[in-house]
């Protein structure tokens, strides 16, 4: 009886904050939901942020609170300058929020990276690139790459305003930067990302034409490869397509210990817009070709 009666209240309550949401978005546009979404939902669930460059260790998440698979919120609030922005990189924290939404801080379980020795072309791809109807610039389209990620999903994406404009001022500093794949002068694929170190933090990417995107990762994984990257975090989705490319899943303290080495190491680019100059995809995808098969030798005679 008891049970009837806490679902029957359970159905009132979700039944009346359905109806709350309609009046709110009929009458007020959402005004009502946006103020309650920045300044209320989230206070008392986790650290809230000042001025003070400090982060609460990652132990301290809200676990009840979660961000795809594994995220858990670690922090709320403060601010996205280059110092707290690259600070929370260094140290595995993401800032994740959607419009309307306070600055949230995520730290994850889990953690999905391409080694970038262990990159994956498949088939189709190697067919696509040996076609040669492209090709590859750092840094010249920034701004658009950026806004090419929020295609088709303008009202539900982490890329906010606020977002946007942060991750401009990290690209003018030095820290973000941007893969382009062209076709007859027509951007239609690209990616950004943060590095540090040997460490690329890749943010998100967008494609017009099918495979493109991949181009561009692994593009950029075989020229990590060849200027001793570490890794390429893929962030805290494991998706069959990232997994199709060779990306792993290790543990959050697997991930901090590697981040902390990479973070050590001086940065490996000098000038990120000659990062293709003179070099030719095809050429270095048949050298990493040569590498994977000694690699396999090597392992077979074990």
């Amino acid at each position: 009886m008891l049970l009837k009666t806490e679902k029957g209240v359970k159905m009132i309550l979700d039944n009346t904050k359905l109806l709350f949401l309609k009046v709110d978005k009929i009458f007020f546009k959402g005004r009502i939901e946006a103020f309650y979404s920045r300044n209320f939902k989230y206070r008392g669930k986790a650290y809230l942020l000042n001025k003070e460059m400090y982060f609460p260790p990652h132990t301290a998440a809200n676990k009840k609170i979660r961000l795809g698979p594994a995220g858990e919120l670690l922090a709320i609030g403060g601010d996205l300058t280059p110092e707290r922005m690259i600070y929370a990189y260094k140290n595995g924290i993401c800032p994740c929020f959607y419009n309307n939404e306070p600055i949230l801080w995520w730290t994850s379980e889990i953690r999905c990276v391409i080694y970038p020795k262990d990159i994956h072309i498949s088939k189709i791809v190697r067919r696509f690139i040996k076609q040669k109807n492209f090709s590859l610039t750092v840094d010249k389209a920034f701004s658009e790459v950026v806004i090419g990620c929020t295609e088709g999903r303008i009202d539900n994406t982490w890329l906010t305003p606020e977002r946007i404009v942060a991750s401009s001022v990290l690209h003018d500093v030095g820290f973000s930067h941007s893969i382009e794949v062209w076709q007859e002068e027509k951007l239609v694929a690209g990616l950004f990302g943060i590095t540090f170190g040997t460490y690329f933090f890749v943010a998100s990417k967008f494609t017009r034409v099918n495979h493109a995107s991949k181009v561009a990762m692994i593009a950029l994984a075989i020229r990590m490869e060849e200027l001793n990257y570490t890794m390429m975090d893929c962030g805290i989705w494991p998706t069959d397509h990232l997994k199709s490319m060779g990306a792993v899943i290790i543990t959050r303290d697997e991930f901090l210990k590697e981040l902390n080495q990479c973070s050590q190491m001086p940065d490996a680019v000098e000038k990120w817009e000659d990062l293709f100059e003179k070099w030719d995809l095809s050429i270095a995808i048949r050298n990493h070709d040569i590498k994977m098969q000694e690699k396999q030798k090597n392992m077979d005679t074990l």
